[in-house]
């Protein structure tokens, strides 16, 4: 994401959206109330006589307030909708509208106040992305995914031809090369899977191409399905996974885990979490995306405090875990009655 402009005194952020994950960190700067302005398309409507009538659609700049929106993955958009604010004569204010934000989508965001929470997440989409490309492996397929910030994301299979002649196993092993040597944008390539074709498949790589297979980095996992993937990014230290946003949320709700488990420092719940606010307690608030409105106003008042807002979002296992536990934790700073 590209930040245009960037006016905080008057609530003001101007963004251009260059990619997909660009819409999912947009959808959670994005609030009820906030006014969003950018090119659309509406049907015009004009009165004749005593009658009505709708023209056609034209190409306009609209202003709405944000009353609800909705994240299309499948077709790369965010639809925001809600009352127009502002836009040409012929367009009658506080009518509802949708619009569609898309890569290339220029928008203009206003806030009344713009919380640390949102600026987070606006240098976070500013900032340049861990793109991580998976490939598991087993004797029979070979599966592959992407780990953006928006998400996984599954991207297909390569089957393995049976041959009675194990050496023959090479084209196997050739064509997954091939499949990896057209994803040049990623600095990283996680190759895991049960057995040991992973190690099969890294010494053919290294032998054939080794610039490609100074990108790989080897697994151990159960499975070459989904489940095996999220093993291999629960239980890998390395670097490269750390700086992804689904491992660093994931730090932050385990360590609340942990600390419930050893009586540490640390609250649950709407009513504790409360008080620990209350009491200059809280130093890291945890609230899952889902209940961000729910508790805007423990947010604001962690922040005032000195406290630090983290928001966990719902589309990874460990975040839906923490949903299930009420959505929202604190990681204190002493102890408090």
């Amino acid at each position: 994401m590209q930040v245009l402009k960037k006016d905080l005194r008057s609530g003001i952020v101007n963004v251009k959206i260059h990619t997909l994950d660009d819409l999912w960190h947009l959808q959670k700067i994005l609030d009820v109330g906030d006014l969003v302005t950018t090119k659309t398309r509406r049907k015009v409507v004009f009165k004749r006589g005593q009658e009505i009538e709708e023209g056609e659609r034209k190409p306009m700049v609209l202003t709405l307030k944000v009353e609800d929106m909705e994240f299309k993955k499948d077709n790369s958009s965010l639809r925001v909708k809600g009352p127009i604010e502002a836009g040409p004569e012929d367009i009658q204010l506080n009518s509802y509208h949708t619009v569609s934000i898309r890569p290339g989508s220029e928008v203009k965001i206003k806030k009344q106040q713009w919380k640390s929470y949102h600026l987070d997440a606006l240098e976070q989409a500013k900032s340049q992305k861990s793109i991580i490309f998976i490939c598991m492996i087993d004797r029979d397929n070979a599966n592959f995914a992407e780990l953006r910030e928006s998400g996984l994301e599954m991207l297909g299979s390569i089957k393995a031809k049976k041959f009675e002649e194990n050496e023959k196993r090479d084209e196997y092993y050739d064509e997954i090369m091939k499949f990896l040597e057209k994803k040049k944008d990623f600095k990283n390539i996680i190759v895991a899977g049960p057995g040991f074709e992973r190690e099969n498949l890294f010494d053919y790589i290294k032998n054939k191409n080794s610039e490609l297979a100074e990108k790989i980095v080897l697994h151990h996992a159960s499975s070459i399905v989904k489940s095996g993937i999220n093993e291999v990014l629960k239980t890998s230290a390395d670097q490269i996974l750390t700086k992804s946003r689904v491992t660093r949320e994931t730090q932050y709700v385990e360590e609340v885990f942990k600390r419930i488990k050893t009586d540490g420092l640390v609250t649950y719940g709407p009513d504790d979490t409360t008080r620990a606010i209350e009491m200059g307690a809280a130093e890291t608030l945890l609230v899952s995306d889902e209940k961000v409105n729910e508790f805007e106003e423990m947010m604001n008042k962690t922040e005032k405090t000195g406290g630090k807002v983290i928001i966990i979002s719902s589309d990874h296992e460990v975040g839906e875990g923490f949903l299930h536990l009420g959505g929202i934790a604190a990681l204190l700073r002493f102890r408090f009655s």
